[in-house]
């Protein structure tokens, strides 16, 4: 479709504009990684906010909530780099109800990868001859790990089922777009819970498609060592910048990032003589 986009852009404008959209397929403009991108950003958001914690990432564990595109690859990045994935819950297209698939030893990620559909459903008769529990779509929530990934929907964590979460969860790590109600905020606060909030963990695949437009402009494109590089760099920078200014002003993480977020809006606002 992007293609398909850039196509008619360049037959109207009578040129060539390979930077003008992204998303294009590789070979035709696109960038190595961005299939891997969003995921694996959210993991380096993560393993930077565990290094401030003092927790080795291969000491803790976590559950996961979808296995599509994103949440497939912030399970293999998380895993490689030594944690373990206690549940996986994704929805079923063959059932229409959604499942969790727990294997407290931890879960083999790339061996799920195998058994999953095109819509990130993991096949529930062959998770099960592979030893796996399955459980209610809503259990991922309640497993006693350390880490919680809302990788899916939207609205998952809320008032009600926030007394689900096991006292064991230090940190939520929010990889899906808007998985925490507003109303929640507040409840994990108050418990101590540290939150990586969306708009800072999951901006991986648009700082990947940054670099796409980066390398048409150029016409020189990078391996996909040099693209994760780059992304880690990125990540890693706009997570400092969000947690120093949450410890020095006592902010939750959220509202760190809104106000940084706003505030460079508002400056280049001003430097316009917009405002």
């Amino acid at each position: 479709h992007m293609l398909w986009m850039l196509d008619e852009y360049e037959t109207i404008c009578n040129g060539r504009y390979p930077n003008m959209i992204t998303g294009k397929p590789v070979g035709l403009g696109g960038s190595l990684g961005r299939k891997e991108a969003t995921g694996y950003g959210v993991v380096y958001v993560l393993g930077n906010m565990l290094r401030e914690m003092g927790i080795p990432l291969e000491s803790t564990t976590a559950s996961l909530q979808g296995f599509g595109n994103v949440a497939e690859y912030v399970a293999r990045k998380y895993t490689e780099l030594g944690g373990k994935i206690i549940a996986v819950s994704c929805w079923n297209q063959a059932d229409a109800k959604a499942y969790t698939f727990r294997m407290k030893s931890g879960c083999d990620i790339q061996q799920l990868g195998g058994i999953k559909d095109s819509f990130g459903s993991i096949d529930k008769g062959k998770a099960i001859e592979l030893g796996y529990e399955v459980l209610p779509g809503e259990e991922w929530i309640k497993q006693d790990v350390d880490i919680l990934i809302p990788g899916a929907l939207e609205n998952q964590i809320t008032p009600e089922v926030f007394p689900d979460i096991s006292s064991m969860v230090r940190i939520i790590c929010e990889a899906a777009n808007g998985p925490t109600t507003p109303d929640c905020d507040a409840l994990i606060r108050e418990r101590g819970i540290t939150l990586l909030p969306d708009f800072l963990c999951n901006a991986g695949g648009v700082t990947c498609s940054y670099f796409e437009q980066v390398q048409c402009s150029m016409n020189y494109f990078w391996d996909i060592a040099e693209v994760f590089e780059k992304l880690e760099y990125c990540m890693t920078k706009a997570f400092r910048a969000v947690y120093k200014l949450a410890a020095e002003k006592n902010l939750y993480m959220r509202d760190a990032a809104y106000i940084i977020a706003v505030s460079r809006v508002a400056d280049a606002v001003k430097q316009r003589g917009w405002a």
